[in-house]
């Protein structure tokens, strides 16, 4: 199979992509069904799969206006 110039070879995903992924679709989910506790949990989730620390919790709430 032959690739034209410019396209990319397929890779395959990680675990841990595959489970960021997963994790991205089902806070989508959350967001729209407004489960903002659920949108929460999933977005720490996320952060830590990520190796991201999460925000003071006064920080994260004084941003939302």
């Amino acid at each position: 199979m032959s690739r034209r110039f410019g396209e990319l070879a397929a890779a395959d995903p990680s675990p841990r992509a595959v489970a960021v992924a997963s994790l991205a679709e089902t806070l989508t989910r959350a967001v729209a069904l407004g489960d903002e506790e659920a949108a929460r949990v999933v977005h720490e989730a996320i952060g830590q799969l990520l190796g991201l620390t999460s925000a003071p919790e006064g920080r994260a709430s004084s941003r939302r206006r």
